[in-house]
C-alpha cells in the first residue's frame, strides 16, 4: 500500500478529548480509522496532526509533512514504527520541516522515540492536549567496552578500520535510499524541494569556479624590463631627435676664377721640407728582387791531373857540380815538357880524362807541365834539360803516373751575355710596383714616373770558365726597385703655398681650391743623391663669402628661404640646404649649421 495519499482522500478528524471520570486527563484515543489512511487537522490547537502508519516510510511522512498547510505539525507514530527507529530518519523528518517553513513535534510515549527525538532537539508531548516540549536528554553511559584498547587491538586494524567507507555502511546506505526517495518523489508530483522551488523551475545555470592562477613573477618581471626598456629607448630617441639631432649643411657654390701654378720641387731624402723654397723630403720605397734563369752551357774545356814521378840529373859535362832550381824544365825526346818541383845538387864529372864518371843527383820531383795520359812516361826515359849542355841530362828514376785528361761543357761569358734580358724580362715588375704602392701608406701620394728597376751584374753558377755537369748552368740577376713619393700634408702646404700666391686681394678674395686633387707631376729625374720633379695645377680664386653672416642668415628658416637668401648674396651662383634627420624642417642653433663650398667646375 502506497504511503502517501492524494489531498482529495485526506479526512479531516476533529478529535475531542472526552472528560475523565475519575477527573484524569484524558488519553487520546486510538484513532478510529486506520492512521496510514488518515491525515488530521486539529482545527482547535491550530495545527495538523498527522498519524503514521506502520507501514509508512520516512518518504511518505516527509511527503505529508510538506503537504500540511499548517505549520505547525504533529506527529503521531504508532508503537515500535519502523520509520522512526532511527535518528537518521528523524533528521530527515526535521530537515524536511525546517526547510518547508514547519514546526514538528512527536506525540509519543515511547522512551526510545522520545529520547532520539530529544537528542534531536525534537518536541515531544505524551498526548495530543498536553503541550509538546523538549525533554532533556541524559548523558549516555559509556561503557569501557567502548574504548578501544590500542593493547588489544593492532595499529594496522585501526587503519583498515578508518580507511572504511562511510558509504558502506548500513546506515549510509539507508539515507542514500530515503534521499533519493523522496528527491523521486518531488519531481514526480513537482513539490518543493528543500529550496523551496518546485522541480519544473529552471534552475539557474551554476556558474563554474574559475580557478584560481597564480602569477608567473619570472614572466611578469621580463615582460616588465622589456617593455621599460623599450619605453626608456623611446625617451632617449625623442631626446636626441628633438635636441642633439637636427643639423643643416649650406652648401655654397663660388663664383671662382682658374689660375695655373708650377714649380719644380727638389725632394732631398737628407733634408726637411721647406715649402717656401720648394724642398720637400720624400718618402722613398725600395726593394730587392732577384731574378734567375736556368740556361745550358756551350763552353768546353779539357779537365784533369798532371804525371808526377822522379828523375835523376846525370853531369857529364861541368867538372864542378851545380844547381838545378826548382822549376828547371826537362823535356823528352818527343817534347814532353816537366818541372822539377824542388831545386837539386848535380854533382861533377869525377875520374880520368880517359875514363871519365858521370856525376848523379840525388831523385827529385818532376811534375808534368800539362794535364794528360801521355804523360804517364816510363822509368829510364831520358830529359833533356833546359839551359844545360846536352851532356847534362835527366833520367826517370821510376814511371810517371797520374796522368789524365778529360773534356767537359763550360759556361762561357757569351752563354751569360744572352740570358741578361731573358732575366730582365722575367722580372714582374708591376706586382713590385703595386706592393711598393701599398707601402706607401693612404697618406703618401706616388709619383709614377719615379718607379725605377736598377739590374746588377748578372752572374752564373757554374762560374764562367768553370765546367757545368750535364751543360746545366743557372744565371742570377739583383733587381732594386725604388719608388719616390710625397706625403698629402707636404704636398698641401706646397698646393697651399702656390695658390695663395696667386691671390691678389686678400681682402677680397679667397682660395677656394688649392688644385691639390688635380696635381700633376712631370719631369721626374734622379741625381746623385736626390730627386728633381716638377709639380703644376690650377687653383680656385673667388669671392670672399662670410660663413659666420651665412649662418645667421640661416637660423629658424626653411630650405627655400635659406637658398633664396644666401643667393642674392654678391659672388653665389647656387646654393643648396639638407637639413637630417628627415623630419626637420629647421635649424635654430647656428652651432648645427655647416657652410660647405664647392667651385664652378
Amino acid at each position: 500500500m502506497s504511503s502517501k495519499l492524494d489531498k482529495s482522500t485526506k479526512v479531516n478528524v476533529k478529535v475531542v478529548s472526552k472528560p475523565s471520570p475519575k477527573g484524569n486527563p484524558p488519553k487520546p484515543s486510538a484513532p478510529s480509522v486506520s492512521a496510514s489512511k488518515i491525515a488530521a487537522t486539529d482545527q482547535l490547537q491550530g495545527r495538523d496532526t498527522i498519524y503514521i502508519d506502520i507501514d509508512d516510510d520516512v518518504t511518505s511522512i516527509i511527503g505529508k509533512i510538506k503537504s500540511s498547510e499548517n505549520t505547525v505539525i504533529a506527529l503521531v507514530p504508532p508503537k515500535r514504527t519502523g520509520a522512526l527507529q532511527s535518528v537518521v530518519n528523524l533528521k530527515l523528518l526535521q530537515q524536511a520541516a525546517k526547510n518547508n517553513r514547519k514546526k514538528v513535534a512527536l506525540i509519543t510515549t515511547d522512551n526510545v522515540l522520545s529520547s532520539m527525538a530529544s537528542a534531536l532537539s525534537i518536541p515531544i508531548a505524551r498526548n495530543l492536549t498536553s503541550q509538546p516540549k523538549l525533554l532533556e536528554v541524559e548523558e549516555p553511559e559509556i561503557e569501557e567496552d567502548n574504548f578501544i584498547d590500542g593493547k588489544d587491538i593492532a595499529v594496522g586494524d585501526l587503519a583498515k578500520m578508518g580507511k572504511t567507507s562511510r558509504a558502506n555502511t548500513g546506515e549510509d546506505k539507508e539515507i542514500s535510499a530515503a534521499v533519493k526517495a523522496i528527491e523521486t518523489d518531488d519531481k514526480i508530483n513537482d513539490d518543493l524541494d528543500a529550496d523551496g522551488e518546485p522541480d519544473s523551475k529552471p534552475q539557474p545555470k551554476s556558474k563554474e569556479k574559475k580557478s584560481r592562477v597564480i602569477p608567473n613573477f619570472d614572466t611578469f618581471r621580463k615582460k616588465l624590463m622589456i617593455f621599460g626598456g623599450l619605453g626608456l629607448a623611446f625617451i632617449i630617441f625623442l631626446v636626441w631627435a628633438i635636441w642633439f639631432a637636427p643639423g643643416g649643411t649650406i652648401t655654397i657654390s663660388a663664383k671662382t676664377s682658374s689660375k695655373a701654378y708650377k714649380v719644380s720641387v727638389n725632394l732631398d731624402p737628407n733634408s726637411s721640407t721647406t715649402v717656401d723654397k720648394a724642398i720637400i723630403q720624400p718618402v722613398v720605397k725600395q726593394t730587392k728582387k732577384t731574378e734567375t734563369v736556368s740556361f745550358t752551357a756551350t763552353g768546353t774545356k779539357d779537365i784533369g791531373d798532371k804525371a808526377t814521378g822522379k828523375v835523376v840529373i846525370h853531369n857529364d859535362y861541368s867538372l864542378s857540380s851545380f844547381t838545378l832550381p826548382a822549376g828547371t824544365v826537362i823535356a823528352t825526346s818527343s817534347g814532353l815538357q816537366y818541372t822539377l818541383s824542388s831545386s837539386v845538387v848535380v854533382p861533377s864529372v869525377t875520374g880520368t880524362l880517359y875514363n871519365p864518371q858521370t856525376g848523379t843527383s840525388n831523385p827529385v820531383t818532376a811534375v808534368a807541365s800539362n794535364i794528360g795520359e801521355n804523360y804517364n812516361v816510363e822509368s829510364g826515359t831520358k830529359f833533356s834539360v833546359s839551359g844545360q849542355n846536352s851532356k847534362v841530362k835527366a833520367e826517370a828514376k821510376g814511371d810517371f803516373t797520374g796522368g789524365t785528361k778529360e773534356t767537359v761543357k763550360v759556361v762561357q761569358q757569351s752563354d751569360l751575355d744572352a740570358v741578361v734580358d731573358t732575366l730582365r724580362d722575367q722580372a714582374d715588375s708591376e706586382s713590385v710596383k703595386s706592393d711598393l704602392e701599398s707601402q706607401m701608406g693612404s697618406n703618401v701620394t706616388v709619383i709614377d714616373d719615379s718607379f725605377t728597376a736598377s739590374y746588377a751584374d748578372a752572374t752564373s753558377k757554374p762560374a764562367v770558365g768553370e765546367p757545368a755537369s750535364s751543360g746545366s748552368a743557372t744565371a742570377t740577376m739583383e733587381i732594386t726597385y725604388t719608388m719616390i713619393g710625397i706625403t698629402t700634408s707636404d704636398l698641401e702646404a706646397l698646393a697651399d703655398s702656390q695658390a695663395g700666391a696667386l691671390v691678389e686681394d686678400e681682402s677680397s678674395q679667397k682660395v677656394y681650391d688649392n688644385g691639390l686633387k688635380n696635381l700633376k707631376f712631370t719631369g721626374f729625374a734622379a741625381t746623385d743623391s736626390a730627386y728633381t720633379v716638377i709639380v703644376n695645377s690650377n687653383a680656385k680664386i673667388g669671392p670672399v663669402i662670410d660663413v659666420a653672416e651665412i649662418k645667421e642668415r640661416a637660423v629658424g628658416k626653411r630650405s627655400g628661404e635659406i637658398v633664396s637668401d644666401i643667393e642674392s648674396i654678391s659672388g653665389v651662383s647656387n646654393v643648396q640646404v639638407k637639413f637630417s634627420p628627415f623630419w626637420v624642417g629647421s635649424v635654430s642653433d647656428q652651432s648645427k649649421l655647416k657652410v660647405e663650398f664647392t667651385v664652378d667646375e
